[in-house]
């Protein structure tokens, strides 16, 4: 009878072990398997796109202050200036000037805004002009103070300094109030026009000597003594009293010594 290995018998023998023990202990474990992990979801450049940046457009200027600004995405809004203030209404010193400049360098322009407080909203204009700024220097809007902003307070001394727009006369920076009635200059009557008199002619020239005045005879003196008497010598060529026969050197003046 041939014989087995011993190699062999071992292995039957580990065998026979393991069958015992496995019908003793039941059926032995099924090793648990790795769960699956789930596959990433998909990533999809729409959800992650960022939107695009709302631009702005003027729409109506309400005052120098105040405007109404259309976005890009078709909102519509009222914007409230920050940092100035404009003359009160349609009745305030300066009103007029400073709505029309407004409406000038507003209407219809791109503009940036910046960040929404409690004053109000920063407006930029495309070319990076901050508009309070331009209209305070210009002197079509007051430095609000509560706004606190140092560039629009040294703006509003540069103008006020050159008595520019709403600084000038007759506003002298008050805007709340219509501007003083200036008094009315009384008109002059017209002075009638002069009578235009008639030109005198010429003086006829003659070369003959004028004729001697005939002596008043109301007056008569003897001698120049009787003239020196009566107060009246000197005697003159035509007064009352004179006669040649008294004017010894005949140079119109009797009884002059």
């Amino acid at each position: 009878m041939k014989r087995f290995p011993n190699w062999l018998k071992i292995v039957l023998a580990a065998f026979a072990v393991l069958f015992v023990l496995g019908a003793i202990f039941g059926k032995a474990p099924e090793p648990k398997l790795a769960a699956a992990t789930p596959p990433a979801p998909a990533t999809t450049t729409a959800s992650s796109a960022t939107p695009a940046p709302v631009s702005y457009t003027i729409g109506t200027v309400t005052d120098g202050a105040t405007v109404v600004v259309n976005g890009s995405d078709g909102t519509s809004k009222t914007v409230r200036v920050l940092g100035v203030t404009a003359p009160a209404g349609t009745t305030g010193c300066y009103s007029a000037e400073s709505l029309a400049w407004a409406t000038t360098a507003l209407s219809g322009k791109s503009v940036t805004l910046g960040a929404e407080t409690a004053n109000g909203v920063a407006v930029t204009l495309a070319g990076g002009q901050d508009y309070a700024t331009l209209a305070i220097r210009m002197g079509y809007l007051k430095y609000e103070t509560d706004a606190a902003l140092p560039a629009l307070a040294a703006a509003e001394t540069a103008a006020r300094q050159a008595t520019t727009g709403l600084w000038a006369p007759p506003c002298n920076g008050t805007i709340d109030v219509p501007a003083p009635t200036p008094t009315p200059t009384p008109t002059p009557t017209p002075e009638p026009p002069a009578t235009k008199a008639a030109p005198v002619p010429p003086p006829v020239e003659t070369t003959e000597d004028a004729p001697a005045p005939k002596p008043d005879t109301a007056a008569y003196y003897k001698n120049c003594t009787a003239a020196k008497a009566a107060g009246a010598a000197p005697l003159h060529r035509g007064e009352p009293g004179y006669r040649a026969a008294l004017d010894r050197d005949g140079d119109g003046v009797a009884c002059e010594r």
